[in-house]
């Protein structure tokens, strides 16, 4: 259901991004430590939907999809206070957020638009700094 719009997502970033610059999904994710994780990266992860309308027949609903992209860094430099890695990942989220804001994944879909995210993190070196989406679709019944 929501697989052609992360698609269109890491085709979009991969675009866009430097060649140097990892996009991963959860798939990619998976069974990777900390420490053995591609860096710098930018984690695309669907996080929930919501209704916003649904017909009374069930044959069609509103959706609102949220897609965090979260810009994951390593820097060593300044581990106590994180300063270096965080200086980093937000250069990269200034080039991942207008790369993605006002996009079309496909053309049913209205553009994303930038919504409230999680807290940004930082672990050992490790800067993780998520953006989040919104995608507002329609989901129709087969015939």
């Amino acid at each position: 259901m929501f697989d052609h719009i992360e698609t269109e997502l890491v085709a979009r970033l991969k675009s866009r991004l430097p060649a140097h610059v990892h996009v991963l999904t959860a798939a990619d994710l998976a069974g990777a430590t900390e420490a053995s994780q591609p860096v710098p990266a930018v984690h695309l992860v669907y996080q929930n939907y919501r209704v916003l309308e649904s017909r009374n027949d069930g044959r069609a609903s509103r959706i609102q999809q949220t897609w965090l992209a979260v810009i994951a860094v390593r820097n060593v430099r300044n581990p106590r206070s994180g300063s270096a890695a965080r200086s980093e990942a937000v250069e990269l989220a200034a080039q991942v957020a207008p790369t993605l804001m006002g996009f079309k994944p496909d053309a049913a879909a209205k553009p994303l638009i930038l919504v409230n995210a999680p807290q940004a993190s930082y672990s050992a070196g490790h800067q993780y700094l998520p953006l989040a989406f919104a995608v507002e679709t329609t989901l129709t019944a087969s015939a």
